[in-house]
């Protein structure tokens, strides 16, 4: 549940989440609540392949929301990961630093990087995922 989100956070946040459906991500209802768990080697496997956001990205400096998420998840599923969704109670901070035009461009751009990476074959998901090789 979101506790204290002002109502233009909540229809922002809504007109998102449905971009990265249609562009990037089916199945799973809220990418950008920061929340993330992965095994070891999941997160291995994933995180050498992420091109956002990766090694040879900019520094970002200061308070940014980014897609880096979106990739991940991207990732994930492009490479036959399970994802599941648990639910969490999240409240509004309204000390955030977030810039919800800036920020927001900036999540669609990346959201757009990670299609055109995908359709351009930057991303390496043909190898067998890792939970096929080692067991937990």
């Amino acid at each position: 549940s979101r506790e204290g989100e002002p109502w233009y956070r909540h229809v922002m946040g809504r007109v998102f989440n449905w971009i990265i459906r249609l562009v990037a991500l089916r199945g799973i209802n809220d990418t950008q609540c920061g929340f993330k768990a992965l095994r070891r080697a999941v997160a291995r496997d994933l995180f050498q392949r992420v091109r956002i956001y990766g090694d040879d990205a900019p520094i970002v400096r200061g308070a940014a929301v980014t897609a880096y998420d979106v990739e991940l998840l991207f990732l994930a599923q492009r490479r036959g990961y399970a994802i599941c969704e648990i639910p969490v109670k999240w409240r509004y901070g309204t000390e955030t630093k977030v810039n919800p035009l800036r920020d927001s461009w900036r999540n669609l751009r990346d959201v757009l990087r990670v299609r055109i990476n995908d359709l351009c074959g930057k991303y390496d998901v043909t190898s067998t995922p890792i939970e096929e090789v080692a067991p937990r």
